[in-house]
């Protein structure tokens, strides 16, 4: 598969302004990514078409190349997201009334557990490989495609989405459709890296979570919060809770291991059991957000204040 190439942040002005707050983007300290000069918010220099996108995530990203597995972590992946049910059960008066919708919903392990919480749940990826698995064994109403070519008929009570907003192209853009699209005083919720936590700062540019192109924007919870509110959003909640993660998938992504290079290591370490135990992990660098959407005017669909 076709991989797009990684460029590096030379110059030292970008012709895009900040997604964040329209200021002007220049290099940064890390390598290949850019900064903006007025908010710090800090991004790529990629620009990757939505057929670019799309074809980072077919099987092998879920099973082998940046997962050991997917499907392996089930266990560890649902019990995380059962917690963020929990959450958002607490913000809700009546979740059996609600209707829920997931961005980048992959094989649908965080909707299998929403749906005998709330009234009505959906969802969305971009890969035709992780929907299949959705459909196939969860038989959940999901769709393969672009969020933001999505036609806004419906309303939710809540959107959710977890660990994705970093992986997309306009990302606000999603979050500004995400308010057209939710009721009046509807949440939205995600989880997405810190770049602004202790860790990112100590790690640099060996920090875990910068992965281009997979990764292409690094908020901290300054400029994750001010897109929020530029987008119609009352941040509500922000917290630093452990997730449960396999010791296999805690090797796999520390030592770097890929099923193209490591494929005679990956072998042996299957055989070892031991570690599909399943353990809380926290760096304190991923950060879970709530925010709620604000009554009165919005983004219209070209990202414009139609108030000025």
């Amino acid at each position: 598969m076709t991989r797009p190439e990684i460029s590096h942040a030379t110059s030292e002005e970008s012709s895009l302004p900040c997604l964040v707050c329209h200021g002007t983007v220049g290099a940064s300290r890390l390598p290949g990514l850019l900064q903006c000069r007025r908010c710090g918010f800090i991004t790529t220099d990629l620009t990757l078409s939505h057929a670019e996108l799309a074809s980072l995530y077919g099987r092998d990203y879920f099973e082998g190349h940046i997962y050991s597995s997917y499907l392996g972590e089930e266990v560890g992946l649902r019990r995380n997201f059962r917690k963020r049910l929990e959450d958002l059960k607490r913000l809700l008066p009546d979740p059996a009334r609600c209707s829920l919708f997931e961005v980048g919903c992959a094989y649908g392990f965080f909707l299998a557990d929403a749906q005998s919480l709330f009234a009505r749940v959906t969802g969305m990826d971009i890969s035709e490989h992780a929907i299949r698995m959705a459909i196939q064994r969860f038989h959940l109403d999901v769709r393969c495609g672009d969020f933001l070519q999505m036609p806004e008929t419906s309303r939710y009570d809540v959107l959710c989405l977890w660990d994705t907003v970093e992986h997309l192209a306009r990302p606000d853009l999603f979050i500004q459709k995400a308010a057209r699209v939710l009721q009046p005083n509807g949440w939205l919720a995600l989880t997405t890296g810190d770049i602004g936590s202790l860790n990112a700062r100590l790690r640099g540019a060996q920090w875990r979570l910068i992965h281009p192109p997979y990764h292409l924007h690094y908020f901290s919870r300054k400029t994750m919060t001010a897109l929020l509110e530029r987008c119609g959003f009352e941040v509500v909640q922000v917290r630093y809770p452990a997730v449960y993660r396999s010791l296999r998938m805690m090797l796999y992504l520390g030592c770097n291991l890929r099923q193209e290079r490591n494929a005679r290591l990956i072998s042996l370490l299957d055989r070892w059991s031991f570690l599909d135990r399943e353990v809380p992990f926290n760096l304190f660098d991923l950060m879970f957000v709530v925010a709620r959407k604000k009554d009165g005017p919005h983004l219209d669909s070209r990202g414009h204040d139609p108030v000025g």
